[in-house]
């Protein structure tokens, strides 16, 4: 009996109410709902696992000596190509970053003619590792020029000369 009761009390209101008198306000609505997010703690932020290191440029340098053996083309020469090579070590100005023993080789093409004193200057351009306390600290390209001479007397000649290669290799300072 009381849900009889209850189910015509709550038709006669519904009856009685018009849809033009509710003012539907999204707003409004959010001000009776309570909105509550629970306290998040967030983790510590990770500290690196390695600092930067500081360095800096070093110069470094070589004294090359090449060699190299060529043939005089026909009686009266002409134009050849010699294969010169040769081992160096480079260095910075401390001595510690070093490239050890490298070995060098590069060639030169050059008029020859018999009798005749040649002088020809090579640019060869090297890749070169180098190592401090026996670590590797990097890579660099060597350059410079080298001077070559020789005297062809026969159809067989000699080239050798020396000179020194340079660059440049970024180092980070040591710990």
């Amino acid at each position: 009996m009381k849900k009889l009761i209850l189910t015509a009390a709550c038709a006669f209101l519904a009856g009685s109410l018009h849809a033009s008198d509710f003012k539907l306000n999204a707003a409004d609505a959010l001000d009776q709902v309570s909105v509550a997010a629970p306290k998040v703690e967030l983790p510590a932020a990770p500290k690196p696992a390695r600092v930067a290191k500081t360095g800096q440029y070093v110069q470094v340098s070589g004294y090359v000596n090449l060699n190299g053996n060529g043939w005089m083309p026909g009686n009266d020469g002409g134009f050849t190509s010699v294969n010169l090579t040769g081992w160096a070590t480079f260095r910075d100005s401390s001595g510690k970053v070093t490239s050890n023993n490298t070995y060098v080789n590069t060639s030169v093409s050059l008029w020859v003619r018999p009798n005749q004193h040649v002088f020809q200057s090579v640019w060869p351009n090297l890749y070169v590792t180098f190592y401090r306390n026996g670590k590797m600290v990097g890579s660099t390209s060597m350059n410079g020029s080298i001077s070559v001479s020789g005297w062809p007397s026969s159809s067989y000649f000699t080239l050798s000369g020396s000179g020194y290669l340079n660059g440049s290799i970024y180092v980070e300072d040591e710990e």
